[in-house]
């Protein structure tokens, strides 16, 4: 498990070091200062991109080996395996998931598959001692290893020691896990998350409450992605939802293949009913040393390739995490929104997320979501061959050109990318 990281009650985690407070302290700075000047950092240029990277099956296919199967995917919070034996499933990429917390507090993941006849082992989420095929009762310890063979002396002999599970490259920091779909993967995944991961520590998840869970269908998993990658449609599309005070604008802080997204815009009331400890405003006139860690968090954080992480104010303090996967087709993907909160909430508490949390699941399922299926729709008849992105729109720039990065990199090299 990630190590503790204590938040006191002025919002300052300590678990932060000062490089990392120093890096959250610019961003903040610049934040502020854009704000107060009305403006925002600028990409260099408009950038265009062909429609069909989200309508051709055939790069779909090598998105979901090449991206998918390689990089490692921010699969679970801590928090929802919080004790040994605690489990969850998931497919991702057509890949049978099983992450599960041992006994020795490690979480571990495995292809959810019996290494007898490929039956999957496990479903949903739960605790178990051991995980037992339902096919033909071979069972397995928390650890992946073949406890039993049913009617062992009628199968005949075998090597118990090689028929355990195959597991996943795995890392959990800041309260959250990341595993590599790939059992042979060499891929550093602390490389990868480089000084990024050192940030998300402020949030320290693993000592979090889970809430809720839901999950969306949408359209093409780059085109759901994409809402998440810019603030411009905000003001429009959320008009009845958010409403039209909401940012149309960001600032864009990269981290190697990660982003962080920013509101340079002063909001005119708090409707996210965050504590003055919380809010950066309200802390503008303070010495930056007494600017606390919670505000300085604030934004939208972006984890490559799938991942957005956002702060809600709704009982207590709260992220709503959405993990965008494809489908099993180029126009299919699935959205699986999970809302935390930081302190245990009581039953008023759970209310009010649980309303929030209701309200997020309608904004995104029905403007969002209804949206891409709409695109999807009309880039698929090739009649207008290109999408563009905008010099406001540079986490999509940032995000595309990365995901280019990766589809062409040999294996060999790939970890070399994340210096």
């Amino acid at each position: 498990m990630s190590e503790a990281c204590t938040v006191d009650a002025t919002g300052r985690a300590d678990g932060l070091g000062e490089e990392v407070r120093g890096e959250l302290r610019a961003v903040a700075r610049e934040t502020l200062a854009h704000a107060a000047a009305g403006t925002q950092r600028l990409a260099p240029e408009v950038m265009e991109l062909d429609a069909a990277l989200y309508t051709d099956p055939t790069r779909f296919e090598q998105e979901r080996r090449q991206l998918f199967r390689r990089i490692p995917l921010m699969l679970a919070a801590g928090c929802e395996l919080r004790e040994p034996g605690a489990y969850k499933t998931l497919e991702v990429a057509g890949v049978p998931v099983l992450l599960t917390r041992g006994d020795d507090g490690a979480a571990r993941a495995f292809l959810n598959q019996c290494t007898h006849r490929g039956a999957q082992i496990a479903d949903g989420c739960g605790k178990a001692r051991r995980f037992i095929c339902p096919y033909h009762g071979w069972s397995f310890d928390r650890t992946g290893s073949l406890l039993g063979v049913a009617s062992s002396e009628a199968f005949g002999d075998i090597d118990k020691a090689s028929k355990g599970l195959k597991e996943f490259p795995l890392l959990e920091q800041a309260g959250l896990i990341w595993v590599v779909l790939d059992p042979e993967s060499k891929l550093d995944i602390s490389r990868f998350l480089n000084s990024f991961g050192s940030m998300l520590e402020g949030f320290d998840f693993g000592s979090w409450h889970c809430v809720g869970s839901r999950t969306l269908q949408g359209a093409n998993w780059k085109l759901a992605f994409d809402a998440h990658l810019e603030f411009y449609h905000v003001p429009v599309l959320h008009k009845n939802s958010f409403g039209p005070s909401a940012p149309g604008k960001a600032l864009y802080h990269d981290y190697g293949p990660h982003l962080r997204l920013t509101a340079p815009v002063k909001p005119t009331h708090r409707s996210s009913g965050a504590p003055e400890h919380a809010d950066l405003f309200a802390q503008a006139d303070w010495p930056e040393a007494a600017w606390t860690d919670e505000a300085m968090m604030l934004g939208e954080w972006i984890v490559f390739p799938h991942v957005s992480i956002n702060s809600f104010y709704n009982g207590g303090r709260g992220v709503l995490i959405s993990q965008i996967f494809p489908g099993e087709s180029v126009d299919e993907s699935f959205t699986v929104q999970t809302y935390l909160m930081a302190d245990p909430p009581d039953d008023a508490a759970r209310a009010a997320a649980t309303e929030l949390c209701d309200f997020l699941g309608h904004v995104v399922n029905d403007e969002d979501l209804v949206t891409s299926v709409k695109q999807q729709r009309s880039l698929a008849t090739g009649i207008y061959p290109v999408v563009c992105f905008g010099r406001n729109e540079g986490g999509l720039q940032h995000f595309h050109r990365w995901v280019e990065r990766v589809l062409q990199a040999p294996d060999a090299e790939l970890d070399n990318l994340f210096l």
